[in-house]
């Protein structure tokens, strides 16, 4: 069945915040999972992999995965010079 607007709405607004959270929270995250992929929801980390294909077989597992941000996390920091 094809998701409503409402439905479409709704999964681009928690991607965000995802994506948000993990922006703002790099810092913290490359202390404790650089170098791996994190699965993040609800702004939380929920699962954490160096592989990818692993990681996203668990997220499948989960009850809501649609709702599950994937993001690889640098070990390094690395800085845009233009």
């Amino acid at each position: 069945m094809m998701p409503n607007t409402a439905e479409i709405v709704e999964a681009i607004r928690r991607e965000r915040a995802n994506v948000e959270w993990i922006n703002e929270s790099m810092a913290s995250l490359r202390k404790q999972y650089g170098g791996r992929y994190v699965a993040v929801w609800d702004r939380k980390v929920v699962d954490a992999d160096e592989d990818f294909e692993a990681l996203l077989a668990r997220v499948r597992k989960l009850p809501d995965p649609e709702s599950v941000t994937i993001e690889h996390i640098s070990d390094r920091e690395y800085v845009w010079l233009f």
